[in-house]
């Protein structure tokens, strides 16, 4: 053998020598502190165990192997210690809080090897800079996993105090609780400026109950919002009143011209757009956020009861019937319309107002409008018309320059630390939507390019969730990803649904007239020559006579016991019979599905959410179960399309059919008759179009 082979044979040996003996060292030192911090060590084990169960990348193992055992173990060894407790103590509570977060998917892990950054961070400088401006830095998620960690010192005292008032942010309702507090005292100020601000309800209650603390404190403030607010008096015109409370302040209108106004919709809706508009355009900061999501709020109830119910209620007539409510609007009002009926109208309807708005404006150019009201919510706007597949139409319309600008604050604002990360995620998912439907256009593409790349040379180098997040869009806008196409929602097939050679399916009904309607129109689907009937007190199961066996489980409404006991019943006959469910149905009010998600497992390999709006809801049963095919709708649900849609996937199973979602959206179409179907369909999405939850499943492996 030539000595150069010799020479590699004998360097190929030695590695493996060396890779081998590290191995047994690691062993032999891994057992030996077991015995040693048993408590520790248990913990580690168990968080490294769930950060692992998903192989990501190379990057995040490595992050995660430094972490927990060279950084960790070292810290030990040196005997560090914070407020004189034992640093393997507080890394142990650390441990557990991480898998604890995890588990209730308030973090997802890819966050961790960042949570373990800011954890050395507090412990090297919190003794050299305040909490609160340490913590400025720190994610919401990330510091409630902090605080756990160092609970019972002062340092968890101090981050105890910050978490709170970030709560307290995000969540204007606990400031009037908490802000009795001592350790709250001190941001007084701030706290009721956020509470007049985002909640004036709640002020304007606590004032109307002479609370001592709280009219001290308004007594004593000179925050123009507190004052604006706290001088409007809760009655009938209280709602309509406050949007004007710092217009009275300032005497530009007073409180029985708002009256007058109220007599005429059109004209209070008017003045009302007038005045956000006129807030938003203001120089000072104060004013430009005066009370921005409370009217938003009301925007959404003005635009429903003003205008949308109407045309609603209007839809089988002519166009100019059922539109002469906004003949006389004004560019400004269609997009405040179109901005707060998100949901409420039927597809036709939004895409009637969406080009009657771009024709309003075009007179003077949409470029102009929106540079007029400063782009006020127009990340709210765009996500809206992307449900419609409408982003594309509005970018046409207007200087790529511009929209790439918009966009670009939208990606940053989602390193927001007061975000949490379902709320990122949440948010990416739109982002997702949107930059799907424009990164064909070059201009756009390239500015949106070099945005990313601005943003990737910012401190997110320790944050693997938002790196993967930000090279997820780079690669969306270079086509250049690979989820578009993902087999796992492209078709349901049989056997994914059935166990033990049956399939269940259960049907939650809810007591109110819809209810009742919604679970008659159903029953008459399933005919007597194809299903039998089995009848309970609590509810009805159908037993398919031929073909595959299919069981379909339909709680009754209004019955003695109530609609939830009635569920529940079902439930559990279907466990104690020995049969799992793998279809669930949601027949219902919106408001009544956080009732039928609390219900729904992770066996769910399909699940119809009938409900108006039942698309804002897919990210939660995602969480359960990623597979999962999902239809849902974006606005308006109807039992001209839930029941014959149905029914026809119903019978295709039975029949042992595997269901290819595109064929069956174009012959379930086809077959449709009515103008009203039709229209109601098209806001129906089926399983294989949700771009945004690829996109998170493939990023985040959800």
């Amino acid at each position: 053998m030539p000595a150069k082979a010799r020479f590699k044979k004998f360097i190929f040996y030695q590695a493996m020598f060396l890779q081998v003996l590290m191995t047994c060292i690691f062993i032999f030192y891994n057992t030996a502190y077991s015995q040693k911090y048993p408590a520790y060590t248990e913990a580690r084990t168990k968080l490294i165990s769930a950060l692992k169960k998903s192989n990501i990348d190379k990057a995040y193992t490595e992050a995660i192997d430094r972490f927990y055992f060279i950084t960790c173990d070292s810290l030990i060894n040196k005997k560090v210690t914070i407020d004189s407790k034992p640093v393997k103590e507080i890394l142990t509570k650390l441990f557990v809080a991480c898998e604890q977060h995890i588990n209730n998917r308030s973090i997802t892990f890819l966050r961790i090897p960042s949570v373990n950054n800011n954890f050395l961070l507090t412990v090297r400088n919190y003794k050299k800079q305040p909490v609160r401006i340490l913590y400025r830095e720190i994610s919401i998620s990330q510091s409630r996993i902090l605080e756990d960690a160092f609970e019972g010192i002062a340092l968890g005292d101090s981050i105890t105090t910050f978490v709170g008032i970030r709560e307290m942010l995000n969540t204007p309702e606990y400031i009037s609780t908490r802000l009795y507090q001592a350790r709250y005292l001190p941001y007084k100020d701030t706290l009721l400026y956020y509470l007049a601000n985002t909640a004036p309800e709640i002020l304007t209650k606590k004032l109307a109950e002479n609370d001592s603390l709280f009219t001290t404190l308004v007594n004593n403030s000179r925050n123009i919002s507190v004052r604006a607010v706290s001088q409007i008096k809760k009655d009938i015109y209280y709602d309509k009143t406050l949007p004007f409370s710092l217009a009275i302040l300032e005497k530009r209108i007073t409180t029985e011209e708002i009256k007058k106004l109220t007599l005429v919709p059109q004209d209070y809706y008017k003045a009302f757009i007038e005045e956000l508009i006129s807030l938003h355009t203001r120089a000072e900061p104060g004013r430009r956020s005066f009370l921005e999501q409370p009217v938003a709020n009301l925007n959404k109830t003005l635009a429903y009861q003003y205008f949308i119910c109407e045309i609603n209620m209007l839809h089988e007539l002519p166009d100019k019937m059922r539109f002469q409510v906004i003949d006389n609007c004004s560019a400004h009002e269609l997009y405040f319309i179109l901005t707060g009926g998100s949901g409420e109208l039927y597809t036709s309807s939004f895409l009637y107002l969406y080009k009657k708005f771009i024709k309003e404006s075009e007179a003077e150019g949409l470029e102009k409008f929106f540079t007029d009201i400063e782009y006020y919510q127009f990340d709210q706007f765009i996500a809206t018309i992307s449900g419609y597949g409408l982003v594309d139409d509005l970018v046409k319309h207007m200087e790529e320059e511009q929209v790439a600008g918009m966009l670009g604050k939208y990606l940053t604002r989602l390193t927001s630390k007061q975000l949490t990360d379902n709320e990122i995620i949440l948010k990416a998912m739109t982002m997702s939507e949107i930059i799907h439907a424009v990164r064909h256009h070059r201009e756009l593409k390239e500015l949106l390019l070099s945005h990313l790349q601005q943003i990737e040379k910012t401190n997110i180098q320790y944050d693997i969730m938002l790196q993967r997040m930000y090279q997820g869009f780079k690669l969306q806008l270079l086509d250049e990803n690979g989820y578009d196409y993902d087999s796992t929602y492209t078709m349901l097939t049989v056997n994914r649904l059935q166990r033990n050679n049956s399939m269940v399916q259960v049907c939650f009904f809810y007591d109110d007239e819809d209810g009742c309607n919604s679970f008659d129109n159903s029953t008459a689907t399933y005919r007597s020559g194809s299903w039998d009937k089995k009848e309970l007190e609590n509810y009805i199961v159908f037993i398919s006579k031929t073909g595959n066996n299919m069981r379909v489980y339909m709680n009754k409404p209004m019955t003695i016991s109530g609609c939830d006991a009635a569920q529940d019943d079902m439930l559990s006959t279907i466990k104690q019979e020995g049969y799992e469910a793998t279809s669930f149905i949601h027949r219902g009010h919106s408001y009544h599905l956080y009732q039928s998600l609390r219900k729904i497992t992770a066996s769910a390999q399909f699940v119809f959410l009938g409900s108006c709006g039942g698309y804002n809801e897919v990210m939660k049963l995602f969480q359960l179960n990623p597979d999962v095919n999902i239809i849902a709708t974006r606005n308006i649900g109807s039992s001209q399309v839930n029941d014959p849609l149905l029914h026809k996937i119903n019978m295709a199973l039975v029949n042992n059919k595997n269901i290819i979602w595109n064929d069956l959206w174009q012959e379930f179409n086809a077959g449709l008759s009515s103008k009203q179907a039709k229209d109601l369909f098209s806001s129906y999405i089926a399983p294989d179009k949700y771009i945004g939850i690829k996109f998170i499943r493939t990023l985040f492996n959800y």
